[in-house]
């Protein structure tokens, strides 16, 4: 009969796989995205109606009020289980486990980069926190520093159909994008007999687990297109976003470091940002401007 001990030897070797496998993929999704925790079962982001900005001290302080609309992300929950039999577990014929294991944990990095990464993409048709797709023509940008008074629009997007890119300012303290985390990714582990996977299917059941989500921040630090990744394009959307204002008229100071690209848009990213000279001569002003992420998650 298997031990208590054997299982719980198999359990460490497999939760040792998962774990090596978090640590050999990249977390590419840190190039673009700041980090939160959470501490239930959602987040509430009403500071970000709050853009970080210092005023001469005239009279009173000038205190900004939280935004009645409240933007509120919850946590969802993933998981991925192996079943194995218990019989192969008598044969000692269980080794080539390890690697599905092992996948398991590359897999949950697969979701947090595909989950930041998609929130980019689908950013053109979902809300942020003052209403508006995180991508738009219309943000709302106020005419006194406290959040009142008339309303310019301001877009932070270019229209078109084509993949999507993205100028990002990734280098100041608040994020364009966050990755909510709940809980941490986990590897547990069903091996009591009385339990009806094992009585019933004679089978024992590991597995990991993530909760978490992908939540917009500051839409001023991020300017995206779906037009042709051209150097007029791009010197556009670089000028839109150095000439960013925010409530009361003020200049934010935003200076794009990073472009994000997918697939389709890797040949003129590099042509663009990687050679030094023009096709038909003289130098090229945007190389090296910007750093560059080239992403499959983008890909349409």
């Amino acid at each position: 009969m298997l031990t208590a001990a054997q299982l719980a030897a198999l359990h460490t070797t497999l939760k040792a796989r998962f774990n090596a496998g978090l640590a050999l993929t990249k977390e590419e999704w840190r190039q673009v995205a700041g980090y939160i925790t959470s501490s239930s079962k959602s987040n509430t982001y009403a500071w970000l109606t709050q853009f970080p900005a210092f005023r001469e001290w005239v009279g009173s302080r000038l205190h900004k009020a939280v935004a009645e609309m409240a933007y509120t992300v919850p946590n969802r929950k993933f998981e991925a289980t192996i079943d194995i039999p218990r019989t192969e577990i008598e044969d000692d014929d269980f080794g080539h486990y390890g690697d599905v294991a092992s996948g398991y944990g590359q897999s949950v990095r697969d979701l947090q980069n595909d989950l930041i990464f998609q929130a980019i993409k689908n950013g053109f048709s979902s809300l942020c926190y003052d209403g508006q797709y995180f991508f738009d023509t219309d943000h709302p940008v106020y005419a006194n520093e406290d959040g009142t008074g008339a309303v310019t629009p301001e877009s932070n997007m270019q229209a078109g159909v084509l993949e999507p890119w993205v100028l990002m300012c990734t280098e100041r303290a608040p994020k364009a994008i966050y990755m909510q985390e709940r809980i941490k990714p986990q590897f547990d582990a069903v091996t009591s007999a009385n339990n009806p996977n094992v009585f019933d299917l004679d089978v024992y059941s590991f597995g990991g687990r993530w909760r978490g989500a992908a939540a917009y921040g500051f839409w001023q630090l991020a300017q995206a297109s779906k037009a042709a990744l051209t150097a007029a394009n791009f010197n556009d959307a670089f000028k839109a976003m150095e000439k960013r204002k925010g409530d009361g008229g003020r200049l934010l100071g935003v200076s794009p470091d990073l472009l994000v690209v997918g697939p389709d848009n890797r040949v003129a990213a590099e042509q663009l940002l990687k050679a030094r000279d023009l096709p038909g001569g003289g130098s090229n002003t945007n190389f090296e401007k910007v750093k560059l992420v080239v992403t499959p998650w983008l890909a349409l």
